[in-house]
């Protein structure tokens, strides 16, 4: 086959799936699926089991036999988030790399949310139409929910919540051994939670009107999808209606009604109760259940990185950014402008740092949350900054670059990367040297506005043979930021081999 073939194959908690695609027409050659539930216990925190390893080392080789058949050359493995998390997921990665030489890479939630936004935003024909007002994908996975919520075609905020449908399966398992009245009791379960991670939501999110596009519902797109179709739309009365239908069904008459196997058949009790829920609180007008899942985001994604796609979705990230910025209160007049100056800074020291545009992409995000820590305490706030952005999911962004953006943030202040080495460690070598850089940049960005005051409009940089000068542009007294400028620059003169000189032009002579 051509080059623009690509296989891509996900291991996730209840199955493993391969799809070859196009990347350039998006045409989807092959799809395979296997019933190998490698992670089906996790969420009761158990290890996988060395049989469940050797049943997916089967199904791998499968796969790569069927890429052989087809005679694709570029693939590649991932892992999903849930599975990530298993007392012993690097044995299993090892054991499945020896036996198969597939290496596989963890996903973050983050990135499961945003390769979904993305084959949603591409193949789904209404996207366009439904963020043009107000609208939220709800994305489902084994063990968590993301909502993301859109307006007048911008991403707003992006949340995730820890409860998924196979999370919900194991309390009903629970419950229908200890409760007499497991299905009530497993709806205010449902509740509870959803109330509970709701209410840290911005007010208007709590009382506008959306759209609903879901995805990952496998059980529901089962039945109500039709055959080469990607999506149905129902009312959210049609499907209470359905809701009241199957709530107190048995199992068997589900499979029939439904159309399921006795593996699916589990999750439809769990997936209805969380998507009524979901759908009050979001005040849904409508339902749009898509047939796209993570796997169908990675072939999407990686058509976009390939350049078939001029479509891009840094924006989502930074919007991500900017939410979570806002949830901690970040003062947004000093965000703005480091992030002004911290862009500006890296692209015309360029010839010195030797960057690729998604580094700049991470800085601008470090701009946006460098601050966060300050909600919890001002004094140290970089060490909370830390420590809260290492437990945050960042839309779009792998668990090492979001251990980047908080390493990046840690040194913006006061701390740098020397004083601070056994923390520093837990990076590899090449991404300590990324940390130093970005964190040289956004200190200078940072001690130009200092005073938190915006008294510098513009600034211009210029690489000397041992210097850079970075002339700004004001007609105030600059003695405190002249005093943190000089201080922060040490550090930069360290990891560039240079001396930041800090000159001031007035506006107005």
């Amino acid at each position: 086959m051509a080059d623009d073939y690509f296989g891509a194959m996900l291991v996730n908690v209840s199955s493993i799936e391969l799809s070859i695609v196009n990347l350039k027409t998006g045409a989807q050659t092959e799809r395979v699926k296997s019933a190998v539930a490698i992670g089906e216990n996790i969420y009761n925190h158990e290890e996988i089991s060395f049989e469940t390893v050797g049943d997916a080392v089967e199904a791998l080789r499968g796969f790569l036999q069927v890429l052989k058949d087809y005679g694709v050359t570029q693939y590649k493995l991932w892992g999903s988030h849930a599975l990530s998390l298993a007392p012993n997921a690097e044995f299993i990665r090892d054991q499945l790399y020896v036996r198969t030489g597939l290496h596989i890479e963890w996903l973050s939630l983050g990135e499961e949310s945003f390769v979904r936004n993305e084959a949603i935003a591409l193949k789904y024909d209404h996207y366009h139409h439904l963020v043009k007002d107000h609208a939220a994908i709800i994305g489902m996975n084994s063990g968590s929910t993301t909502l993301s919520f859109f307006a007048h075609d911008k991403l707003i905020a992006s949340h995730n919540m820890k409860l998924g449908p196979i999370r919900i399966k194991e309390v009903l398992q629970t419950l229908r051994a200890t409760a007499p009245n497991p299905v009530d009791v497993l709806d205010d379960y449902i509740n509870s939670k959803v109330d509970d991670f709701y209410r840290f939501l911005p007010e208007e999110f709590q009382t506008t009107q959306n759209q609903v596009m879901l995805i990952g519902a496998a059980p529901l797109n089962t039945y109500f999808i039709p055959k080469g179709d990607v999506s149905y739309t129902l009312s959210v009365k049609s499907f209470n209606k359905f809701c009241n239908e199957v709530a107190g069904a048995s199992n068997q008459y589900l499979m029939e009604r439904l159309h399921l196997t006795e593996e699916n058949v589990e999750l439809v009790l769990p997936v209805v109760l969380l998507v009524r829920k979901l759908l009050t609180v979001v005040h849904a007008e409508k339902l749009h259940l898509v047939n796209l899942n993570v796997l169908d985001g990675l072939t999407t994604n990686q058509a976009i990185t390939a350049g078939y796609h001029k479509y891009h979705f840094d924006n989502q990230i930074l919007a991500a950014a900017d939410d979570l910025a806002q949830r901690y209160r970040v003062e947004p007049h000093h965000m703005e402008l480091v992030r002004r100056f911290a862009l500006h800074l890296f692209d015309q020291l360029k010839p010195l740092h030797h960057l690729t545009p998604r580094d700049r992409l991470l800085l601008e995000v470090s701009a946006i949350v460098h601050d966060i820590g300050g909600f919890i305490d001002t004094h140290e706030h970089y060490l909370h900054s830390d420590y809260v952005l290492k437990e945050s999911e960042i839309l779009g962004l792998s668990t090492e670059e979001t251990q980047i953006i908080a390493a990046v943030s840690r040194y913006h202040s006061t701390r740098t990367p020397a004083e601070d080495l056994a923390h520093f460690r837990q990076l590899d070598s090449d991404k300590r040297v990324v940390v130093a850089k970005l964190s040289a940049i956004l200190r200078i960005a940072d001690a130009l506005d200092d005073a938190h005051q915006q008294t510098i409009q513009r600034i211009s940089v210029s690489i000397r043979t041992n210097k850079v000068i970075i002339t700004v542009f004001s007609d105030d007294e600059l003695s405190l930021i002249r005093w943190a400028f000089h201080y922060k620059a040490d550090f930069f003169t360290d990891v560039f081999g240079l001396q930041p000189v800090l000159k001031q032009r007035r506006l107005h002579k």
